[in-house]
């Protein structure tokens, strides 16, 4: 199945089994129809991956409807702080990465209005997805090593990369990637809202890199509209096994998996958070949709699946973040 394909058909999966007359078992929850907010534009891996979600929890729920809203803004950091506000029952919910629970609250010179622990519910993780530098199809180099090459000549500066938007976790991979390369690194950056149109943005010229997630990407690289030179995951994806990996190209700086969990305002009451807990573990495992994740660029989450285990999570990505500010000085303003 075709990526574009994949997203129009999440698009109205989580309506077919409507009316939502489900309910979780041994509970009333859910007796109305649950939203998911996505942060960032619509066809990029958050969205994609907030439709599995809302596509897993309505067949956990008997047909219970499961919507998708989009907020983009800021790196999903705008959506967040809407969510706090929101009420605590269950019924608005987010789909967040590492961007906006872990990046900008380390790394933005003014920090984030939410406290990424106190200001949240934590449910239960999603996914992960590896983040793939690409370039455009005419980029001066063949391979990896050659635009490494570029990347740090004075050439760079007039190489644009894109991003999914300041502080976003691709655009921390860029400047992590610049860091790695030293001070002759100077391409510029040209922030765009969302994965999908800074993917676009390499295909058609209008920058000539960047590192973005896979699930951003993967339609694009199997459309040959970007080439895909190397991978932020520790070992190659199932889906590109072709494509090296940082580490495994001297480059272990790069090493840094994008982490998607589901979460819902602070004060979630137990009734509704266990059964969300058990029905997204459940759910995003099941025959079919496991394999939907894969070929979205993302793998669902296979290991301990419980709001403790999605809290840790969190604690581990601020301390990272919070270590790779202290280490490369990088800053998000704007």
């Amino acid at each position: 199945m075709h990526r574009r394909d994949l997203v129009r058909g999440l698009a109205l999966a989580p309506l077919a089994g409507a009316p939502w007359i489900g309910r979780a078992r041994g509970s009333g929850y859910p007796a109305r129809p649950i939203s998911i907010v996505n942060g960032y534009a619509p066809g990029g891996s958050t969205d994609v991956s907030a439709r599995l979600v809302a596509q897993a929890l309505s067949a956990e729920f008997n047909g219970a409807a499961t919507v998708v809203e989009n907020r983009a803004g800021a790196s999903g950091t705008l959506a967040s702080d809407w969510l706090r506000r929101q009420p605590a029952d269950g019924y608005t919910l987010m789909l967040s990465e590492s961007s906006s629970f872990a990046i900008w609250p380390t790394m933005h010179v003014e920090g984030t209005r939410y406290r990424p622990l106190e200001d949240f519910t934590w449910i239960a993780m999603v996914c992960t997805s590896p983040m793939v530098l690409i370039v455009s199809p005419d980029f001066p180099a063949r391979n990896l090593a050659e635009t490494l090459d570029v990347l740090r000549s004075p050439r760079s500066e007039s190489l644009a990369f894109s991003s999914s938007g300041a502080g976003s976790i691709p655009h921390i991979g860029c400047e992590l990637l610049r860091h790695a390369l030293g001070p002759g690194a100077k391409s510029p950056h040209i922030p765009y809202r969302g994965g999908a149109p800074a993917v676009l943005s390499v295909a058609k010229g209008e920058t000539a890199w960047g590192v973005a997630s896979l699930g951003s990407a993967a339609g694009l690289i199997e459309g040959r509209m970007v080439r895909a030179l190397a991978m932020t995951s520790p070992t190659r994806f199932p889906q590109f096994p072709d494509v090296p990996t940082f580490v495994e190209s001297g480059v272990p700086e790069m090493e840094l998996n994008i982490h998607y969990l589901l979460h819902g305002p602070a004060g979630l009451p137990a009734p509704v958070v266990a059964p969300l807990a058990a029905a997204t573990a459940r759910g995003i495992l099941k025959a079919g949709l496991k394999e939907r994740f894969i070929g979205a660029g993302m793998e669902a989450w296979a290991g301990d699946n419980t709001p403790a285990v999605a809290q840790a999570r969190v604690e581990t990505e601020l301390r990272r973040f919070k270590a790779v500010a202290a280490r490369t000085g990088i800053r998000i303003s704007g």
